[in-house]
């Protein structure tokens, strides 16, 4: 009995030691500190002049082609001429597990400190992902290794993206014609932003200073040629059809990931007012291009010290609910799970996982129903679940409540719209469990 107890106690520290990001699970490296886990997972260590940066980037709908996959991920971490950065000096072909494989690596230099920088693409069909590597010391050279080693995907939980932007464009177009924008498309926050979805952007404004938080639009994102970089791509796209910027500067002070931004005294072609121009392109799901227009630079550099501080702004895409936005039929899923090792022998011991999918629909008579559905695997062996729920539901600005929700509970969710483009998404959290968060598209 004792045996199977000590078994058991080892088996489930080892698991602890698992996490999960996106659709991996994977080990944290011991004595790294975790910088990011929303759009990309990112470990540093830093150690006097030395430094190991680990990075682990969602898994994403690839070109089903490898060598195209790597391509784009060498492009979009590693290239920077202004480091000597330029084609990978090594690259290697291999498969693991279904997966293809290259890693590429070169050499760089920043401040006149020389480094190394590794990216490794895995494909399989039409899944890929990415994990990178930028160290200055050889013996960072193992650690590297085992985080790789250590990450584990389950494609099982991949969802593509083509197929929900295509259900939320359906939603969109079979929605009457007062329906197809948000109805309180303007939203002021208290530390003085205004926001206001546009078509084709959400518009920012405080005290002369103008955002334009454009939306992810995948046909311009794959136009892109590897020969453009992206902060002069998006420039191009956003930026010079508007202002006339005599000399534009490109971020040089560069650290890894890179940072895409591009900046200059502007003068706007439609009014020939003077400014001060800047664009930060975030990668989450697809590139999130944000304009900065400015009165001045000095003004500028009040607001934003420094390129990453642009990134919150994104953040000010929420607009308040109402009931005509919200009826209809609302879609999303989530997944999560560990695995197990042995502590002594470091053999896998198996795993468990659970996947779901939630809808909700939100009727005109205040009513509503919704359906939880869910499978978890359990070392080889999968049993499904699920419950549905009916009740009333009504709307405030920025709350929705629902009856008769888990052991007949009333749920007070915290809403609010995200505007898309061609449409919106409704994202709801449980004001007593903030872990119970939902993302919904709309179907009808």
């Amino acid at each position: 009995m004792s045996t199977c107890f000590l078994l058991f106690a080892m088996l489930m520290a080892s698991a602890q030691k698992k996490k999960a990001f996106d659709i991996f699970f994977y080990t944290a490296p011991v004595g790294f500190i975790l910088n990011d886990s929303n759009e990309k997972l990112f470990y540093q260590k830093t150690e006097g002049k030395n430094y190991c940066q680990l990075l682990l980037y969602p898994a994403a709908a690839g070109h089903s082609n490898i060598e195209k996959d790597f391509e784009a991920n060498w492009n979009f971490f590693a290239r920077n001429p202004s480091q000597k950065v330029g084609d990978p000096e090594t690259k290697e072909l291999d498969s693991l597990n279904g997966w293809q494989t290259i890693l590429g690596a070169a050499r760089g230099s920043y401040n006149k400190q020389l480094f190394s920088i590794t990216v490794l693409t895995f494909t399989k069909e039409d899944i890929t992902y990415c994990i990178a590597a930028v160290f200055t010391d050889e013996k960072y050279i193992p650690i590297v290794q085992e985080f790789i080693t250590s990450v584990v995907p389950d494609e099982n939980k991949f969802i593509r993206p083509t197929q929900q932007q295509q259900n939320v464009t359906i939603a969109t177009n079979t929605q009457t014609s007062d329906r197809k924008e948000i109805t309180k498309s303007t939203t002021n926050f208290d530390d003085g932003w205004k926001a206001n979805a546009q078509p084709d952007y959400v518009k920012l404004t405080k005290a002369g200073t103008e955002l334009r938080l454009h939306y992810i639009d995948k046909a311009l994102d794959d136009a892109r040629p590897n020969t453009i970089d992206a902060p002069e791509y998006y420039w191009s796209k956003y930026v010079e059809p508007y202002f006339t910027v005599a000399a534009p500067a490109k971020w040089s002070g560069v650290q890894y990931p890179v940072i895409y931004h591009m900046q200059g005294n502007a003068v706007e072609k439609a009014t020939g007012k003077q400014c001060f121009i800047a664009i930060k392109i975030v990668y989450n799901g697809g590139a999130r291009p944000i304009v900065v227009i400015a009165p001045s630079q000095n003004s500028y550099q009040q607001q934003f010290p420094h390129p990453n501080d642009i990134d919150l702004m994104l953040n000010a895409n929420r607009f308040a609910l109402t009931d005509n936005d919200i009826i209809g039929t609302w879609k999303g899923s989530g997944g999560g799970g560990v695995e197990y090792y042995n502590a002594y022998s470091g053999t896998y011991a198996g795993m468990s996982a659970v996947s779901s999918t939630d809808e909700f629909a939100f009727n005109n008579d205040r009513t509503y129903s919704s359906t939880y559905r869910s499978a978890s695997m359990n070392n080889g062996g999968t049993q499904f679940g699920g419950q549905d729920f009916k009740g009333n539901y009504s709307v405030t600005d920025w709350t929705l409540t629902a009856t008769n929700r888990y052991k007949g509970k009333t749920t007070v969710y915290n809403a609010h719209l995200i505007a898309v483009k061609g449409g919106y998404l409704l994202n709801m959290s449980d004001s007593e469990s903030a872990s119970m968060n939902y993302t919904l598209f709309k179907t009808k």
